[in-house]
């Protein structure tokens, strides 16, 4: 199990929640409707960004 603290670009907004998996910069988390894109992570510290919507494309 691995803790995590994330916080918002320019404001003072923290969240902190637990995944069964590593997060690694580039990841999208969903917290229910909520989705964040991580910009940087340093130990268990998350920089996230909120994403507007996920768009699925095939090559």
């Amino acid at each position: 199990m691995f803790y995590y603290k994330g916080v918002f670009r320019e404001t003072d907004n923290v969240i902190y929640f637990k995944s069964d998996v590593s997060l690694a910069q580039n990841d999208v988390v969903l917290f229910g409707e909520k989705k964040y894109f991580i910009e940087s992570v340093e130990k268990e510290f998350l920089l996230l960004q909120r994403v507007g919507s996920i768009v699925s494309v095939s090559l």
